[in-house]
């Protein structure tokens, strides 16, 4: 147990925290709370009128509908009772993807937490979804949901939420017409054409560095291009740009099992599934290659930059290692203190893993998510490699970079390093090396400058750590019990295995199978 913070040592991780706010989110916080007051109070009468015919859907897309309903069912029954995540996910409004003609008969009246900025903006998404695939009766919680959200758009938060935001009104102005439609229409496209080139990186990837993130806000933008195109307002190119860009990233980071890397907050259950992502890109007319990394005929190495992860192949194995910054540069929410973590598939299967999501609000849950200690990593003088507090806050930063990648006729090899504790005395730094061979992951770990006590641990599957033999500079690493969560909230058993690094700073691990 670490001891607790005294007072002038919490102010001085606050104010290391806000200094890399961005001067809206300073701002823009005392009006956000007088305006959850004023939001309470928006009305539904008057709503604008749902376009009488829309042309014939395509097929995927429905399909697509189906089966992300089907997920958001199944996340909410395992999401804990009374936590704010599920009152935010139960008024996501996934049941108007049903099969009932009149959505006030499927979709209770929005109240309380629906009408916050955020599940207001999903609401409107999956409102203007039902309308255009014919469901009746959208309009009155269709108006409710974009007003809030013009009330309130989350300028005090800026990344995701307020993208979302945009994403709703978009959707909902492209579905309804008249005077108000046009006004939901116009404020939803001013927001993506402000904060698209903002938070989709040149490689693709969204900045907050989370898979399930990325593929949640792709398959709105996806939304919002289908249903832009279906009504006549037409999706500006720019909408489609970033789409294509994020779909190949997407893809990119397809591993073996048809899933992704679980850095930085991701779920399995926290987005659409990455191949139902890359259909309905497909039926927006942006297909892009689906790789099949398992099944790579030679060794290979890729940079997503400046996303930072690099992704190595070998016949049967698939390897993501990050080097990349600790989430978007004012909005670290989703960031974990595990500079140098990696992933790692054997023929398919999830290996070597990341801890995932236990929690986003018990805080003892939430801070053992976000821990160095959680992840496949080093972890120095039993402190988080980055400053991670609070539920969704960073103090002091780790910053990655890549020193060495490539791959040659033997295999595939990556090389980083991070200066996360470089403020410690001696300023000591770790430094990764990892080799990824057919049948075998060499790992590399050096730390240079002073340390008391280094400690390098990985986290595997406990099914799949069956099929791997694990050394430590030779020597058999004993196992000790442990979870991860590929859903949220949802444990599959793990062992975790620990070396301490010897004086001379320098570990070897060997996986062989």
């Amino acid at each position: 147990m670490r001891s607790p913070l005294s007072l002038p040592d919490r102010a001085a991780r606050l104010a290391r925290t806000v200094r890399s706010l961005h001067p809206l989110q300073v701002l823009a916080r005392p009006a956000s709370a007088a305006l959850t007051r004023v939001v309470r109070r928006v009305p539904c009468a008057g709503a604008p009128a749902i376009r009488a015919a829309f042309p014939p859907a395509d097929p995927r897309l429905r399909a697509f509908a189906a089966r992300d309903r089907e997920r958001a069912s199944a996340r909410l029954a395992r999401l804990p009772p009374g936590s704010m995540l599920r009152a935010y996910e139960a008024a996501y409004g996934f049941e108007a993807l049903g099969e009932a003609a009149l959505l006030s008969s499927a979709l209770p009246a929005a109240s309380g937490v629906a009408l916050a900025p955020y599940p207001s903006s999903v609401r409107a998404r999956q409102l203007a979804l039902a309308a255009r695939l014919g469901a009746r009766g959208a309009g009155r919680e269709l108006a409710r949901a974009c007003r809030a959200i013009l009330v309130h758009p989350e300028l005090h938060l800026l990344g995701n939420h307020l993208l979302e935001n945009g994403l709703g009104l978009a959707c909902g102005g492209a579905v309804a017409e008249g005077l108000e439609a046009d006004a939901w229409w116009r404020a939803g496209a001013a927001l993506l054409a402000w904060q698209l080139p903002e938070q989709f990186l040149a490689d693709g990837g969204h900045f907050e560095g989370s898979a399930s993130y990325h593929l949640w806000l792709l398959a709105g933008l996806l939304e919002a291009i289908e249903l832009a195109d279906a009504s006549g307002r037409g999706a500006p190119a720019l909408w489609r740009e970033t789409a294509r860009a994020a779909l190949a990233w997407a893809s990119a980071v397809r591993a073996p099992d048809g899933a992704y890397p679980l850095f930085n907050d991701a779920a399995l259950d926290a987005a659409p599934a990455l191949d139902d992502v890359l259909s309905l890109g497909e039926a927006c007319g942006l297909p892009v290659h689906r790789g099949a990394p398992a099944a790579a005929a030679e060794p290979g190495a890729a940079l997503l930059d400046p996303t930072g992860w690099a992704l190595l192949s070998v016949p049967g194995a698939w390897l993501a290692f990050d080097a990349g910054p600790d989430g978007a540069p004012y909005q670290p929410g989703h960031a974990h203190a595990d500079a140098l973590g990696f992933e790692l598939w054997i023929d398919g299967v999830r290996t070597v893993v990341d801890y995932g999501v236990e929690s986003y609000g018990e805080p003892a849950a939430r801070a053992a998510t976000r821990a160095t200690r959680a992840h496949s990593t080093v972890e120095i003088d039993d402190t988080d490699s980055c400053e991670v507090w609070g539920g969704f806050r960073v103090g002091r930063r780790a910053r990655a970079r890549l020193l060495a990648l490539g791959a040659d006729a033997g295999g595939a090899r990556a090389e980083a390093s991070h200066d996360g504790y470089a403020w410690m005395p001696g300023g000591p730094a770790h430094r990764r090396r990892v080799e990824l061979r057919p049948g075998r992951l060499e790992i590399t770990d050096t730390v240079t400058g002073p340390f008391r006590r280094a400690v390098s641990r990985l986290r595997l599957d406990a099914g799949a750590a069956a099929r791997v033999r694990v050394t430590a500079d030779g020597a058999l690493a004993p196992p000790s019990p442990g979870r991860w969560y590929p859903r949220h909230g949802d444990p599959l058993p793990a062992i975790v295995l620990a070396r301490e690094l010897p004086q001379g700073g320098v570990l070897r691990w060997v996986l062989d199978w």
